[in-house]
């Protein structure tokens, strides 16, 4: 079964994934996939949701599943996740029944619209039956599932990330897709994954022409705690990348707590006269991670 990330941290750092970026591309549109992974971000989304109207989600499936296997190897760096429908429509129970039919090779799936820890469990299950073994990760993007965010991030082993989902959350909550009315929302995903071990990403900024506001809700979504963001253009993946690439001075601290972990095995931990505990050691290992991603070194 997956591990965690916060897991496989503990096994060295080659294993750490690196999701500072996420860029969505239209499951219908194969075309795009080369160049979505040619942008540059680490994590690409094969989008069978929002990006396809509902007389095309059958043929964007196959087209989809058809596709994945030419990709496999194309961007060794990047993960790849299909986004299904949401778990409890027949679009999204079809999307998952093709899936595991054909098993193609995925760093997970992402699953929108996730109510509870059920949607998960059930989820979970069916890829156990199936013999199926990749990544879940899930979209808060409903009262509910705002409600129930940690016990989502905890549903599985096979968790890899939250999203904020904040479009339709904004929607059910009567206020604008803006930053100020939706950052307790916000701070409320980062906590659930930060208490569960697993990565945050910020949902993405809507505004294409607005390069100057995209710069300050990327700097705004790290200082609150989110470990990258997501994206609806290639042309955005630049600077959410280089928002979240550790500068040296950070990069050189990261290797002080690492190579001090590694000394006392595992043990109580004082650096500079403070304990590090298992939180900051995590965020020291994905510091090291991006840093060997990004050919910086300490």
């Amino acid at each position: 079964m997956m591990r965690t990330s916060e897991e496989t941290s503990q096994g060295g750092l080659s294993s750490v994934p690196v999701r500072r970026s996420l860029l969505f591309v239209p499951g219908n549109r194969p075309e795009r996939f080369m160049k979505a992974l040619a942008a540059g971000p680490d994590v690409v989304v094969i989008d069978l949701e929002d990006a396809v109207a509902p007389a095309e989600k059958e043929a964007a499936r196959r087209k989809a599943l058809g596709a994945l296997a030419d990709l496999a190897g194309s961007a060794p760096a990047t993960e790849i996740y299909l986004r299904l429908n949401a778990p409890r429509t027949r679009a999204g129970l079809d999307d998952l029944a093709a899936l595991l039919d054909h098993r193609p090779r995925l760093g997970g799936i992402l699953l929108p619209k996730v109510e509870g820890q059920g949607d998960i469990e059930l989820v979970d299950a069916l890829m156990d039956e199936a013999g199926y073994d990749t990544g879940l990760a899930a979209v808060i993007e409903t009262i509910s599932g705002l409600d129930s965010a940690y016990a989502i991030a905890k549903a599985s082993p096979r968790m890899t990330f939250l999203m904020f989902g904040g479009a339709d959350l904004a929607a059910e909550l009567r206020v604008a897709i803006a930053w100020e009315p939706l950052i307790h929302a916000r701070a409320d995903v980062v906590r659930a994954a930060a208490r569960a071990g697993i990565d945050a990403l910020d949902m993405p900024f809507l505004g294409l022409d607005d390069p100057a506001g995209h710069d300050r809700e990327i700097v705004a979504a790290a200082r609150l705690g989110f470990t990258g963001k997501s994206a609806i253009h290639p042309k955005q993946i630049d600077a959410i990348n280089r928002y979240f690439t550790p500068d040296g001075e950070a990069v050189a601290q990261a290797r002080r707590i690492v190579d001090a972990s590694t000394k006392t095995a595992g043990g109580v931990m004082l650096l500079d006269g403070k304990l590090v505990e298992r939180p900051i050691l995590l965020g020291a290992h994905r510091v090291l991670a991006v840093a060997a991603r990004t050919g910086l070194s300490a």
